[in-house]
């Protein structure tokens, strides 16, 4: 019976890590929209059918075909800001080309055409350069503009103004090199709200800023618990083996809650449940031997030295994630 039972469980065991493997290894798409249209222009398509395509929108004018873009799928982006939706649209018009496996061909770059579509949301007018976007563009409704902005090369560029269909509301959003920087809302010509938006570059600082704030609380933790280390020495805190081995065992979990905190108070945590999960592992594994050094080698001096050391091994997490970030989003 007990041989019986091992094995059972040795086969759920394994069955677990291998759904949990297979899952975590399996690459999750995720959608990037557009808050301003999106179009490409491609020419000579043999294309009959221009109904949706999925994402895609299709208006065949003479021997153009015009793509209206609603979505596109991208692997998870370090930062969901407009940088990634920029680098979404760098080679849009090849994408759209690739994916649709027409025989249609790339407008050749330079030669202006202005074409006006009739969507669902309204009459756009579009200024291409090539096959991308470049210009003004304006969208009508009920012989209203709704919407007008410019174009740089295929991304936002400049000033844009998008105007309530019913009411008086607007918004004005300003772009640089396809990034929001601003968002004004307006009633009547009133200036209701205004918020300033954060670049990639302004990203990049705050991050250094926080890696620097980060740095400094591990120092002066450190220097906390040195502090409780020179007023008791050579004494040290009692503690009975079973509470030892529970400081050792569950101080992890501590830990990893206490990063979690942290990442949260810097907005920073976008994990999904199979990166949070091996975050617990790795923790486990990289914060149990050290507390069993620090409680039967080096020793506790105060009951405060638990939660120090366990917030700073969460602040050491925290740092080395942040430092990773750093990296990506500077690239």
């Amino acid at each position: 019976m007990g041989t019986a039972l091992m094995s059972r469980l040795g086969a759920y065991f394994i069955g677990v890590v291998a759904i949990f493997s297979f899952c975590a290894t399996t690459q999750q798409k995720y959608i990037q929209s557009f808050d301003q249209p999106q179009y490409v222009l491609l020419r000579n398509p043999i294309m009959q059918n221009l109904g949706s395509y999925g994402e895609y929108e299709f208006y065949k004018k003479d021997s153009l075909l015009v793509v209206k873009i609603n979505s596109l799928y991208i692997s998870k982006p370090v930062r969901n800001d407009d940088y990634n939706k920029n680098l979404s649209l760098k080679n849009l018009d090849k994408e759209v080309l690739y994916d649709i496996a027409d025989s249609a061909s790339l407008v050749p770059p330079g030669k202006i055409t202005v074409v006006t579509v009739n969507t669902e949301e309204g009459i756009d007018s579009l200024r291409f350069s090539g096959g991308r976007l470049d210009g003004r563009f304006v969208r009508m409704k009920n012989g209203k503009p709704i919407i007008e902005g410019f174009y740089k090369m295929g991304f936002e560029d400049s000033t844009w103004v998008i105007r309530d269909t019913v009411g008086t509301d607007k918004v004005i959003q300003t772009f640089v090199n396809g990034e929001t920087t601003s968002i004004k809302h307006y009633n009547q010509d009133k200036l209701k709200s205004s918020s300033k938006i954060n670049t990639r570059s302004d990203t990049i600082f705050n991050t250094y800023i926080q890696l620097a704030i980060l740095i400094l609380c591990m120092g002066g933790i450190v220097f906390w618990l040195y502090k409780n280390y020179r007023n008791t020495v050579p004494g040290h805190l009692n503690l009975k083996l079973l509470w030892k081995m529970l400081i050792c065992f569950l101080s992890p979990l501590f830990v990893w809650l206490l990063y979690f905190g942290s990442r949260m108070l810097l907005m920073n945590y976008d994990q999904d449940i199979f990166e949070t999960l091996a975050t617990i592992v790795f923790i486990f594994i990289a914060v149990s031997p050290l507390m069993f050094i620090i409680v039967f080698w080096i020793k506790l001096r105060k009951e405060i030295d638990i939660l120090l050391y366990c917030l700073l091994f969460a602040l050491a997490c925290s740092t080395w994630a942040t430092y990773v970030t750093l990296e990506a989003i500077s690239k």
